[in-house]
C-alpha cells in the first residue's frame, strides 16, 4: 500500500481525546420487580433449527459518579450455537466498583445442553459477597446472592424460567453490634439511611412461537452517597427458532477505539449488534446525533445499521458503521462521509460470497488543505497520526470492514476505527 506524507499540527491533543470518549458503557435496565415463575403457555417452534444464546456477569455500576471504563465483572457469553454441550465460565476473586465498595467470589457460568431430546440455554451468576465502601456511617454487606435463567425448547414448545435468591444482608454500625437486615420484596426495598437503598431486581420471561427468552438482575443498589447504581448478579438465556443455512453474527458501529499494550480501553459507538436468527429482512440499528465531544472534537451523525434474511436457498446479511463527520482540533483535521459495510450471502449448498461495496471515505482535509486519499492508500501526518483506508479482514464464515482506521503515532499504541462493519454467517 502506497504511504503519502502530510505536515500539519496540533492534531494530537484532539485525537487523544476520541480514546477515551468512544468508551461506551452498555445501558442497564432499572430494576422493578421479584423472579418470576415460568409461565403456563408454551408455544410450538416455527423451526426445526434451534439457537441457543446466554449471558451473565456479576456486578454492573451505572451512573452517579462512575468512572469511565467502570463494566461488567466475570462476564461469561454464548453468542449463538446450534450444538448442545457448549459451556463457559469466569471467577474474580475480588473486584473494586469505583464509587460503591468491593465485590468477591463473582462466579458465572454459561451452558447449552441436550435431555431427553429438549435443548437448553442456562445462565448464572453468583457473587459471594458485595461490601459498601466504610464510611461514618457504617458498613453493609450483602452476601450470597444468585441469579439463574433457563430457557428451552420441547416438544411442547418454548418455555422459560428466571429464579434469584440472596443470602444475606449485613449493617454494622460506626458503633455496636452487626444488625441482619430484611431481604427486599417487591415493592418494598430495604434503606439504610444515608448509605444504600437495596431493591429487587427486575426479571422478565417470555415465550412465543418464535423462541423464549429469560432474564434477571437479583438486586439494584442505589449508593446515596455517588448517586450510583449497582446491579448485582445479571443472567438472561435464550433459545431462538428459524436458525437456517448458517448462523448470522457480527456487529457495526460509527466509531471503535482501543489502546494496544498497557491498559486495555476499548468502546463501540454506537454499537448494532446482529441477532444470530437475523433481523427477517428488517433494518435495525441505532443513531448518534451530532455530539460535541469536548477539547475541539465533533462527531456527527454516527450511525450503526444490520439487516438480514433467510431465503429458501440462501441467507444474506451486511452490517453498516458510518460517521457524516469528525472534527479533530478546531478544523486541524476534518473527515467526511465515512461508511463502511460488509456484505456477506451464504448458499443453502455451503458457498460464500463476500463483498466490501458501499465502503467509502468523502474527504479529508488537513489545516485546510483537501486531501487525497484513495481506497488503496494511506495518509501520514509525521509524529501525529497515520490513516489507513478500507482496512478488510477475512474471518470464518465473513468479513471485517474498517473504512478509516486512525493509528496515533505518540507512542501510545491508540487505533481509532471510523466506520466499522462485521458480517458473518457461519455453518
Amino acid at each position: 500500500m502506497f504511504t503519502r506524507r502530510v505536515t500539519t499540527s496540533r492534531v494530537a491533543p484532539a485525537l487523544a481525546l476520541l480514546i477515551g470518549s468512544a468508551v461506551t458503557a452498555a445501558a442497564v435496565v432499572p430494576a422493578a420487580s421479584a423472579t418470576t415463575a415460568p409461565a403456563a403457555h408454551a408455544a410450538k417452534a416455527g423451526g426445526s433449527d434451534i439457537a441457543l444464546k446466554a449471558g451473565a456477569y456479576g456486578t454492573r455500576l451505572a451512573g452517579g459518579q462512575v468512572p469511565a471504563g467502570s463494566g461488567m465483572t466475570a462476564f461469561s457469553v454464548i453468542g449463538c450455537s446450534v450444538v448442545p454441550g457448549v459451556s463457559h465460565h469466569n471467577e474474580v476473586a475480588e473486584a473494586d466498583l469505583p464509587s460503591a465498595g468491593t465485590a468477591s467470589g463473582v462466579t458465572t457460568r454459561v451452558w447449552a445442553a441436550k435431555k431427553k431430546g429438549a435443548l437448553h440455554s442456562y445462565a448464572r451468576s453468583t457473587t459471594a459477597e458485595v461490601v459498601l465502601a466504610d464510611s461514618p456511617l457504617g458498613k453493609l454487606s450483602i452476601r450470597a446472592v444468585t441469579s439463574l435463567s433457563h430457557a428451552w425448547h420441547d416438544a411442547q414448545g418454548f418455555h422459560a424460567k428466571t429464579t434469584s435468591s440472596v443470602g444475606k444482608i449485613v449493617f454494622t454500625p460506626p458503633v455496636g453490634d452487626p444488625q441482619v437486615l430484611d431481604i427486599p420484596t417487591p415493592g418494598q426495598p430495604v434503606e439504610v439511611p444515608g448509605l444504600a437503598k437495596i431493591s429487587v431486581g427486575e426479571s422478565h420471561d417470555r415465550e412465543n412461537s418464535n423462541g423464549a427468552s429469560a432474564w434477571g438482575v437479583a438486586l439494584r443498589v442505589k449508593v446515596i452517597a455517588s448517586g450510583t447504581d449497582l446491579f448485582v448478579s445479571r443472567s438472561k438465556a435464550q433459545a431462538l427458532s428459524g436458525v437456517k443455512h448458517g448462523r448470522f453474527g457480527g456487529y457495526s458501529a460509527g466509531t471503535e477505539a482501543e489502546i494496544l499494550g498497557g491498559v486495555l480501553v476499548s468502546g463501540r459507538n454506537p454499537v448494532s449488534l446482529m441477532p444470530c436468527q437475523g433481523t427477517n429482512g428488517k433494518v435495525l440499528g441505532r443513531d448518534d446525533a451530532d455530539v460535541d465531544l469536548g477539547g475541539g472534537l465533533h462527531a456527527e451523525a454516527v450511525s450503526s445499521k444490520e439487516w438480514a434474511k433467510r431465503y429458501a436457498h440462501r441467507s444474506k446479511a451486511w452490517e453498516r458503521g458510518s460517521i457524516a463527520g469528525l472534527d479533530l482540533g478546531g478544523g486541524q483535521l476534518v473527515v467526511d462521509a465515512v461508511v463502511g459495510k460488509a456484505t456477506v450471502i451464504r448458499k443453502a449448498g455451503g458457498g460464500l460470497v463476500r463483498s466490501t461495496a458501499g465502503t467509502k471515505i468523502g474527504s479529508i482535509t488537513a489545516n485546510g488543505e483537501p486531501q487525497e486519499l484513495p481506497l488503496d492508500q494511506t495518509l501520514e501526518i509525521p509524529g501525529v497520526a497515520k490513516l489507513d483506508p478500507k482496512v478488510v479482514s477475512k474471518i470464518p464464515g465473513g468479513l471485517k470492514v474498517v473504512a478509516l482506521r486512525i493509528t496515533l503515532l505518540d507512542g501510545s499504541g491508540a487505533v481509532i476505527d471510523l466506520g466499522v462493519a462485521k458480517t458473518s454467517i457461519r455453518h
